[in-house]
């Protein structure tokens, strides 16, 4: 089959319309030239797009009836093929009877066991109460000691929290105070290191002076030596050259003289601000480290009460642990009678409830409403595993349905699909898909070719679908056809119009006639877009609509032939 193409629903809508509106042309009788404008309505609709297909009714419920009991005869078989059952038939019995004698016999041993176990719980009851009445005895003669070692550990450690509450107190003074040390001990720090700068440069330039000074008397005493005017060029030079270097020396030990003096009154003053912060921060400390000492003393001596309280609670508890020693020998003893009481009563249950669910398992009964599609046993027959009937259920329908590939990609589960059958008359029954195959169920094609060409496939491929009911109906059957309709996607309450009342524009825009006045036949353009189309109504949207309006329908396209359209067309012509 050669398929270019899937023709859509709405393509068969559209040709159903241009056939009625030529017959309305030629059929109907001439009128008056001037044709009345026909319009309807705009209302809010629920609007769906949708892809039909037929299906099967089948169920997901088959029964394959086997049992546990290998190796066992098969006594009866109660059911054929064709046979109806329903959920708790017997569809067949095994001899059991080996097996309820063996229970019989399971439950007699039980009640021995249990008479016996409770005498020996008795017994270790008995003794697990004497060492109980025992213990208070052996435990009083130390909990006066006990009590007195803990008040004095108690009295000390109350005198170690004082201490502690000192110190604290005492570090949050010093810490208190700590920043304004650093700040001004930083501060300080600065000014001396600028003052000792200061002073050093002075004494530097004081000896440089000096070493200058001593430079130019020597100069001067050999340049002495001579009559004036006798003076060698030579030692005349060197003379005013010491002067010289005697003056520059003096300047600058003037200038770093100025500049220390200058600068001591500052120096002075941020000693005299840091002392007596630096004073007061160093008592702390001293007093800090003081109750640091005190309380470290504390800490030893309550320490050492303590470790004398904990030895005088040790040896009381040794006394309590013997007596509770002794207690839990008893109460162990006690323990192991009722477990081992308890374990062989549960191993007997166990063996009681094994040999009873076999009894059970040799009646077999249907699990599901169905037919007995196979017979596969007989009586008296040993049973090896095998399957003894085949039950289709009937209390689950499902339809199954192949959708082909132009449509699968848009059909998704959970989809809602409607339903009709007509077992079912008029019913529209609802579902929702359940299951899409992954690969094609089949596919029909012909390969078409010659020796000189590659063969081209032509063929159309199906793909299973399951769709489940929301409902089950009891006038349906298996294998009964059903005819779907695939809801893709919908809108509720929405704004429409028919598909043809749309028009368009040459730059894309699009548009409804609205009827101003029925009367005068007074009509106006309103812009609107266009959402989801359905096969007959699309939507439509723009913030001026309102109840009341009515739309101008294309010629020959009345109220009476829209309603005679979407009769022809079937309940879902509106989707």
């Amino acid at each position: 089959m050669n398929k270019k193409k899937k023709i859509s629903k709405k393509m068969i809508i559209i040709l159903v319309v241009i056939i009625l509106i030529i017959l309305a042309i030629f059929l109907k009788p001439k009128k008056e030239e001037k044709t009345k404008i026909e319009s309807e309505l705009i209302e809010k609709r629920d609007i769906a797009t949708s892809i039909s297909a037929t299906g099967v009714i089948t169920t997901d419920t088959t029964q394959n009836v086997v049992s546990k009991l290998t190796g066992f005869e098969i006594a009866s078989v109660n059911v054929k093929e064709g046979d109806k059952v329903s959920v708790g038939d017997v569809i067949c019995t095994f001899d059991t009877s080996t097996i309820q004698d063996n229970l019989a016999t399971a439950k007699n041993s039980l009640s021995i066991s249990q008479a016996q176990s409770n005498i020996g719980i008795q017994g270790a009851t008995r003794s697990l109460n004497d060492a109980i009445s025992g213990k208070n005895t052996q435990v009083s003669t130390t909990q006066a000691e006990v009590d007195s070692a803990l008040q004095k550990y108690q009295d000390a450690q109350n005198q170690l929290n004082n201490a502690k509450n000192a110190l604290a107190s005492l570090e949050q003074q010093l810490a208190s105070i700590q920043g304004t040390y650093n700040q001004k001990s930083t501060s300080y720090k600065q000014v001396q290191t600028q003052y000792n700068m200061l002073e050093t440069a002075y004494n530097s330039a004081s000896d440089v002076y000096k070493s200058k000074q001593a430079l130019e008397e020597n100069a001067k005493n050999k340049y002495n030596q001579y009559s004036s005017g006798l003076v060698p060029p030579e030692v005349e030079k060197e003379y005013k050259d010491a002067q010289t270097a005697s003056a520059e020396a003096l300047a600058n030990m003037k200038n770093a003289e100025g500049q220390y003096f200058a600068y001591k009154p500052t120096y002075d003053k941020e000693l005299s601000e840091f002392t007596p912060i630096k004073n007061s921060y160093e008592t702390l400390s001293s007093s800090v480290a003081t109750s640091r000492g005190t309380v470290s003393q504390l800490e030893a001596t309550v320490g050492t009460l303590k470790s004398t309280y904990d030895n005088l609670v040790n040896a009381l508890n040794s006394t309590v642990s013997t007596s509770d020693s002794t207690i839990a020998s008893m109460q162990d003893a006690l323990t192991n009678t009722e477990l081992s009481a308890s374990l062989n009563t549960q191993t007997q249950n166990s063996q009681i409830k094994a040999l009873q669910d076999q009894v059970n398992d040799g009646i077999l009964k249907s699990t599901v409403n169905g037919t007995v599609t196979s017979v596969n046993a007989k009586p008296g027959e040993l049973y090896t595993g095998s399957t003894i009937a085949v039950i289709d259920g009937v209390e689950v329908f499902v339809i199954e349905a192949e959708i082909d590939e132009y449509d699968i990609a848009d059909v998704e589960v959970g989809m809602k699909v409607l339903i009709k059958t007509d077992a079912t008359r008029d019913e529209e029954l609802e579902g929702r898909i359940i299951y899409t195959a992954p690969s094609a169920t089949t596919s029909v094609a012909s390969m078409m070719g010659t020796a000189t060409t590659t063969p081209v496939s032509t063929g159309s491929a199906t793909y299973k679908v399951k769709i489940a009911l929301d409902e089950q109906n009891e006038r349906l059957r298996l294998g009964m056809n059903a005819r779907l309709s695939i809801i893709t996607d919908s809108k509720e309450d929405v704004w429409s119009v028919p598909s043809d009342a749309i028009h368009e524009k040459e730059d894309g825009t699009k548009y409804i006639e609205i009827l101003k006045n029925e009367e005068t036949e007074e009509k106006e353009e309103l812009p609107v877009t266009t959402g989801i189309e359905g096969s007959y109504y699309i939507q439509i949207m723009s913030d001026k609509l309102k109840d009341g309006m009515k739309v101008v329908l294309p010629v020959g396209n009345s109220t009476d032939s829209i309603e005679a359209l979407i009769e022809m067309m079937g309940p879902n012509a509106g989707v």
